[in-house]
């Protein structure tokens, strides 16, 4: 009978704890974090020269109930790192962890324009009533975009209204460029970018060959109406059967030009279709 006592008791005990966690859980501060943090490509090489700005939206969601009356959210520009790290020659360890700062860090005003400005103020919010939001970034079509491929990385911070959701869901990388870039569906070679799935692994060499062939331009929205027409294996298999073509002409060979690599260096890997 005290054993039975014992177990009930620990029993309530552990359902006690539980709603408390659960109370303290579904009661904490409303928290703000991004919806994706896969990199988002953008480029200007479509668009006619008038056009010098440029908008893309990260979404952000929060954590907690909603509310009548607009929250803002906050946004900033961070550094990127990349890491080396150096290791004891015997044991393989490692010794030491050096950081070098990622070049071609966009700049505000000259790439893109400050997430601070006043005439973004109304739109850097999470409206009443609503959990998530697209918030804008706006880019800049500077000449700079003609030569490299520039980077901003945006952090999520804090501030009245919310606290910081996960940690691993705070920060997002643009890059951005008036040349080619990958598009949303072909955003990684991964079989979660569907373009990849279909095109195989991404390179700018192969995106030029694509746009030469079919003789469109090749982007997010072209991806998506091939999609709805049910054709991206017509387009695939068009593909393959041009890159043939292409690597078995004669005066390619002798050019040099095939088989068409994926770079300039004839070391670089052979540009395929699956």
């Amino acid at each position: 009978m005290k054993r039975l006592i014992y177990i009930i008791a620990i029993l309530l005990a552990t359902a006690s704890g539980c709603t408390k966690s659960e109370y303290l859980l579904f009661n904490d501060i409303a928290r703000v974090q991004l919806s994706d943090t896969t990199s988002l490509s953008s480029t200007f090489v479509y668009d006619p020269v008038t056009i010098v700005k440029d908008t893309v939206y990260i979404e952000v969601s929060t954590i907690g109930g909603i509310t009548n009356y607009d929250r803002p959210v906050k946004l900033v520009q961070i550094p990127e790192f990349d890491y080396t790290y150096v290791r004891d020659p015997i044991t393989n360890q490692i010794t030491d962890t050096i950081a070098t700062e990622r070049p071609f860090k966009a700049v505000a005003g000259t790439h893109y324009i400050d997430l601070a400005d006043k005439s973004l103020e109304s739109m850097m919010v999470i409206k009443a009533g609503s959990v998530r939001a697209q918030i804008p970034v706006v880019l800049l079509r500077d000449a700079s975009l003609k030569t490299n491929s520039y980077r901003l990385r945006l952090q999520l911070v804090a501030n009245k209204e919310f606290g910081l959701g996960e940690k691993n869901s705070r920060e997002k990388t643009i890059v951005f460029s008036d040349r080619l870039e990958r598009f949303y569906s072909w955003r990684v070679d991964a079989t979660n970018a569907s373009a990849f799935i279909t095109f195989g692994k991404y390179s700018t060499r192969k995106h030029q060959f694509m746009i030469d062939v079919l003789k469109v331009n090749i982007d997010e929205a072209w991806f998506q109406a091939a999609v709805a027409a049910q054709a991206l294996t017509n387009y695939a298999n068009l593909l393959k059967r041009a890159l043939t073509t292409f690597n078995n002409d004669p005066a390619n060979i002798a050019s040099g030009k095939a088989p068409l690599r994926e770079t300039d260096s004839p070391a670089s890997a052979a540009v395929t279709f699956p």
